[in-house]
C-alpha cells in the first residue's frame, strides 16, 4: 500500500526547473522507462508535486495549468496545511542547506538533498540524527550514481570482469558556468569524489593540486590509494572551454574509457578487439526521483544514502584542510 507523496521543491534555479519537468512527466507517465523494479503505476497514483518555493518570487500565486502553489518562503507554504507537504526536494545554493533541510525535517518531511547535502562533514552528521528523531527519510542527491557507465563500472571493479584494477583516472572539465557561486571542490569535485567511494570503495587521500587563477581554485588534482594496491587521479577543472566527463580504469587484461555525458564506455579486452557499449540515454534526475519517492515509501534501498554522503563530505573537509595548510 502507498502512501500520499506530497512534494516540494525548493528553489526553482536551474536544478529546480529541471525537478519541476521530471516530477511532471513521472506523474503522467510520460517517458518512463521499462526498468523501474517496482509498481511505478501504483506508486506514482499518489505522487503529486505540491509546491515550489524560491525568494525570487514576490508574491504567492495557483498555477492552475500546473496545479502547483509557488511560495516566497517555506514558512508560507508551511502554513498552507490542505498541501499537506512530505517530501521535499531541496535545490539551493548549497551554503543554505543545512538550515533549509533542518527546518522541514523537524516538520517532519523527507528530503532528497542536491550534492553535496551540507558544506561539512558535521552538518550532514547533524542532519542525519535529525532524521532519525523524526523518522523522515533523507537521499543525497548525487545523480551521477545514476550514470550507466558508473553502474557497469563499478560491476566491472567488483566481480574482476578484466582482471584486478591497476590504476584509474577521472577527467571533469569545462568553463565555469554563471549560475554557480559555490568553489570547485564543492560544485564540482564532489561528483567524482562520489563515484571512486562508488566503484572502488573506500580511498585515502595521498596528495592535492591545485591551479588558481586570480585567487580562485579553477583546478585541482586529487591522488588517491587504496589498500588493495591501486592508485587513482581525480582532475577537476574550470579551465576548458569543452564540457568532459571520464574515467579510464585500466585492469590487469584490458581496459575501460568511459564517457560520462554520451554514457558509451569502450572497452579493451586482452588479446581481443577492442569494442563500444553504447548505455542507455536515462534521465538520471528523473530515475533518482523515482528512487527517492521509493525510498520514502520504504520500497527499496537506493543506489545512494547518507552514508555515501558523510563518505564525500568528510573528503571534501580533508581536501579544504589540506589546501589551507598549504596556503
Amino acid at each position: 500500500m502507498f502512501t500520499k507523496t506530497n512534494l516540494a521543491i525548493i528553489g526553482y534555479g536551474y536544478m529546480g526547473g529541471i525537478y519541476k519537468k521530471a516530477c511532471l512527466e513521472l506523474y503522467d507517465q510520460k517517458n518512463i522507462e521499462t526498468y523501474y523494479k517496482y509498481d511505478f503505476p501504483g506508486m506514482v497514483k499518489g505522487f503529486r508535486l505540491k509546491a515550489v518555493v524560491d525568494i525570487k518570487f514576490s508574491e504567492s500565486w495557483f498555477s492552475e495549468e500546473d496545479e502547483i502553489w509557488f511560495f516566497n518562503n517555506i514558512d508560507q507554504m508551511l502554513r498552507q496545511l490542505d498541501l499537506s507537504i512530505n517530501t521535499a526536494v531541496i535545490s539551493t545554493p548549497i551554503r543554505t542547506h543545512f538550515d533549509i533541510a533542518k527546518k522541514l525535517i523537524s516538520n517532519n518531511i523527507s528530503l532528497l538533498i542536491e550534492k553535496p547535502v551540507c558544506e561539512t562533514a558535521k552538518e550532514v552528521k547533524e542532519l542525519i540524527a535529525l532524521s532519525k528523531k523524526y523518522q523522515v527519510r533523507i537521499m543525497p542527491g548525487h545523480v551521477e550514481r545514476y550514470n550507466p557507465v558508473t553502474l557497469d563500472a563499478a560491476e566491472a571493479v567488483k566481480y574482476r570482469m578484466y582482471g584486478k584494477v591497476v590504476n584509474y583516472n577521472f577527467l571533469r572539465a569545462s568553463s565555469k558556468p554563471e549560475r554557480v557561486s559555490d568553489s570547485l571542490i564543492i560544485d564540482k569535485l564532489i561528483h567524482d569524489l562520489d563515484l571512486v567511494q562508488c566503484i572502488f570503495g573506500k580511498y585515502k587521500i595521498a596528495d592535492i593540486k591545485i591551479n588558481k587563477v586570480q585567487g580562485e581554485i579553477m583546478e585541482c588534482t586529487v591522488f588517491t590509494t587504496h589498500k588493495k594496491g591501486y592508485q587513482g587521479e581525480i582532475v577537476s577543472s574550470w579551465l576548458s572551454l569543452e564540457k568532459t566527463r571520464k574515467v579510464i580504469i585500466n585492469f590487469e587484461r584490458g581496459s575501460m574509457d568511459g564517457d560520462l555525458i554520451e554514457k558509451k564506455i569502450e572497452v579493451n579486452r586482452y588479446m581481443e578487439l577492442s569494442k563500444q557499449i553504447s548505455g542507455y540515454r536515462n534521465n538520471q534526475i528523473k530515475d533518482q526521483l523515482v528512487d527517492f519517492i521509493a525510498f520514502k515509501n520504504k520500497l527499496i534501498k537506493t543506489l545512494v544514502n547518507m552514508k555515501d554522503a558523510l563518505q564525500a563530505a568528510y573528503s571534501i573537509d580533508e581536501i579544504n584542510r589540506k589546501i589551507e595548510n598549504e596556503i
